[in-house]
């Protein structure tokens, strides 16, 4: 069934912790393009390549408002340029949009979907957006359609030398009257929590560029849904406003990794302890064959004798050990 999920973030050259040794030391928008396109790109600023493993990605576009010129739709280009723009070490780079699709769209149909969301509600205002949409399995097995969009946080602006503007666009993060109106309304919820103001507080937050693009993606989801002929729908809202009272499920996204990484290395761990021991077990075979060579040769007839009274028990009940065989021809 289709299910709503829009995440919102900002990638910036902050690590946002210390590097490990030998590791970056601060964050590329460049890399990030390179992991979601599945394209291997080049870093001019850091002098490096990145190329990631990603065969789920199935499709890759660039859109940009009317005008543009043409650098912008090369990837690696458009990048480096969003780097050469900010001078500030933990500068922000991009904003990123993760939105998963209906299953019950094909893949068109969900290339479709992406393109007129990002357009109308991303691209008109002049944002640069990059989508690139994966298709891993899901943990039933299943398809896990889903893209990312990185959009950029400047103006286009052919009079600069980078081609960006010389400030970001800040009413792309919230309009300031907004921000103040969301701020006074939290404030009065705040002292006197009342339904009035709690009312109040949710008009308020409803004008937020967030919640206005989160509102937005069940109404074009919803629609494409619709169109395709499917009874599905997805819904923006908490399961509080829907009317819906029960605990929210986790997001199992990353559990499903911690779940392959822990059967590979039980495996390894398995392997390894394996090793250990038939280490120490010739380390003690070979100091009792300094020692004594005649007990060591008692001592591996007896596990031969082990092994095969062990060997026995998974035996049909009327087979026949070899040697016996053997002895019989």
């Amino acid at each position: 069934m289709a299910i709503y999920h829009l995440r919102l973030k900002v990638i910036s050259r902050a690590l946002g912790r210390a590097p490990r040794p030998g590791g970056a030391t601060r964050r590329s928008a460049i890399a990030a393009a390179a992991y979601r396109s599945g394209e291997r790109l080049y870093d001019d600023s850091q002098g490096r390549w990145f190329d990631f493993d990603k065969p789920d990605v199935v499709h890759t576009e660039i859109l940009a408002p009317a005008g543009a010129p043409g650098w912008v739709f090369d990837r690696q280009t458009l990048w480096n340029v969003v780097e050469r723009a900010e001078k500030r070490v933990d500068a922000q780079l991009a904003r990123e949009i993760e939105i998963t699709l209906p299953r019950e769209l094909d893949r068109a149909g969900q290339i479709d979907l992406v393109r007129r969301f990002v357009q109308s509600h991303f691209v008109q205002q002049g944002m640069v957006a990059d989508i690139g949409i994966h298709c891993p399995d899901a943990a039933d097995g299943k398809a896990q359609p889903h893209a990312h969009v990185m959009l950029s946080l400047r103006r286009l602006d052919a009079e600069t030398p980078t081609g960006f503007a010389a400030t970001k666009e800040r009413d792309w993060n919230e309009r300031e009257d907004i921000a103040r109106l969301v701020a006074e309304a939290r404030k009065g919820f705040n002292n006197a929590p009342t339904p009035e103001n709690k009312e109040a507080l949710e008009q308020a937050e409803a004008l937020r560029n967030v919640n206005i693009w989160r509102r937005e993606w069940a109404a074009h989801a919803n629609a494409a849904l619709a169109d395709a002929g499917s009874a599905a729908r997805i819904d923006h809202r908490t399961l509080e406003a829907q009317g819906i009272f029960r605990l929210p499920l986790p997001n199992l996204g990353l559990a499903r990794h911690i779940e392959k990484a822990y059967d590979y290395l039980k495996d390894r761990v398995t392997q390894w302890v394996a090793v250990k021991k038939r280490v120490a077990f010739e380390r003690e075979a070979d100091a009792l064959k300094q020692r004594d060579p005649a007990k060591l040769a008692e001592f591996v007839l007896r596990l031969g004798d082990l092994a095969e009274s062990f060997a026995a028990q998974f035996r049909p009940i009327n087979a026949t050990p070899n040697h016996e065989a053997d002895h019989d021809r």
